[in-house]
């Protein structure tokens, strides 16, 4: 049992690197490839970290009875996942994991299947890896391990800094993007409607044209070719202006800022609440496929 707040830290950075050793080797086993599944850039999972503190916190007296051990971490995990989750997308607008296709999932954030692994892992590490850890934090002098958490935790809050600025960046460039194929959308629709309207009016013009006398012909034909050169005049306005559009959200496609693709592949289910079908195009673009 910790007994105090240096203990507990200990305990939250080394099961956070445990934890990110586990989730690269599943990714590696699915991909056949390194992936770093982190949510920071380090080598440390917090979910993970936070997990294990509040099990070991939580029910460390009651780690006799494996049934009830067993139940605490599933209860306690499965509830720190979803209000993780559920405080990631509220605060990013991003659902960073989706369970959605998985049975019995409370709306994506969590699913029984993983939380039966949370469960068991817990279980385990309680009793077989937990005291081998906690001897090993014991056995550190305290001056250099006091001096080595704050150079740790140091990292880490820098890293944390790093990574929501990345995301704030993500967002931002998803969301110029998304406004580009808006405008490009918008500026095709009304090409369409133009050319429409010129068409209907050359039509009523050319019935007209049949119907008066020969001195009105060439004052129709003279409207016909002012609005035919309107329109193509208007046309080659608004070409431009879509060249220009396409040139810049292909170039915005093309950026490969830093911190971008290490996100999308450590999270390749990751939902964006408000420009999800652009996410998933940026996300092909950077041959990101793996799927959970």
């Amino acid at each position: 049992m910790p007994q105090n707040f240096y203990e507990l830290v200990w305990i939250f950075l080394i099961y956070a690197f445990i934890g990110w050793c586990t989730e690269v080797a599943y990714a590696a086993l699915d991909t056949g490839k390194f992936v770093n599944r982190g949510f920071l850039n380090g080598p440390y999972c917090p979910l993970y970290g936070c997990g294990v503190v509040i099990v070991v916190a939580a029910l460390t007296p009651l780690k006799d009875n494996l049934l009830i051990l067993f139940a605490g971490s599933f209860l306690l995990t499965t509830t720190l996942e979803f209000l993780t989750g559920f405080l990631l997308e509220k605060m990013f607008h991003n659902k960073w994991w989706d369970y959605s296709n998985f049975p019995f999932n409370i709306r994506g954030y969590v699913c029984l299947k993983f939380s039966v692994y949370w469960g068991l892992a817990c279980t385990f590490v309680m009793e077989i890896v937990h005291p081998l850890i906690y001897r090993f934090i014991t056995a550190v002098p305290r001056i250099p391990g006091i001096v080595f958490l704050v150079l740790l935790m140091s990292v880490f809050a820098a890293d944390f800094v790093i990574t929501v600025a990345t995301i704030l960046r993500l967002n931002r460039h998803l969301a110029a993007m998304d406004e580009i194929a808006a405008k490009i959308h918008s500026i095709s629709d009304e090409i369409g409607e133009r050319v429409y309207e010129n068409v209907a009016a050359a039509d009523n013009i050319h019935k007209e044209y049949r119907l008066v006398f020969n001195e009105n012909v060439m004052e129709l034909a003279g409207e016909l070719n002012y609005r035919r050169d309107a329109l193509n005049g208007e046309l080659e306005k608004k070409r431009c202006e879509l060249e220009a559009l396409g040139e810049k959200y292909r170039q915005l496609m093309a950026q490969k800022k830093f911190g971008f693709g290490r996100l999308l592949r450590a999270f390749p289910d990751m939902i964006s609440r408000n420009q999800n079908e652009t996410l998933q195009k940026y996300r092909e673009h950077l041959n990101i496929r793996f799927k959970r």
